[in-house]
C-alpha cells in the first residue's frame, strides 16, 4: 500500500511504502532496532592474525611515511639555509 497526497500535482506526489512495524515511533524505533542487530549478524568479522597484520601494515605505512617526511624537512631546511 502506497501513501499519496491527492491534493499535489502528480509530479510532486511523495510515495513511500508502509512497513509492517509501522506506527508508533516505539514501534519504529524497535523496528529499526531489530533490522540493524540483524545486519549485524551478517558480518564477517576478521580474525586475530588478519586484525594484527593489518595493524602492522600501517604502522609500517606511518613509520615510512614519517621517515620520508623527515627526510624532506632536512633537505628543504639545509636548501633554505644556503640562501639565507
Amino acid at each position: 500500500m502506497l501513501r499519496t497526497k491527492p491534493t499535489l500535482p502528480e509530479a510532486k506526489v511523495r510515495r513511500r511504502a508502509i512497513l509492517s512495524g509501522e506506527g508508533s515511533l516505539v514501534a519504529r524505533i524497535r523496528q529499526f532496532l531489530m533490522e540493524c542487530w540483524a545486519e549485524l549478524k551478517l558480518t564477517q568479522r576478521p580474525t586475530k592474525q588478519e586484525v594484527i597484520s593489518y595493524s602492522m601494515a600501517v604502522l609500517v605505512v606511518i613509520l615510512v611515511s614519517a621517515a620520508y617526511l623527515a627526510v624532506l624537512d632536512f633537505v628543504f631546511a639545509r636548501i633554505f639555509a644556503i640562501f639565507r
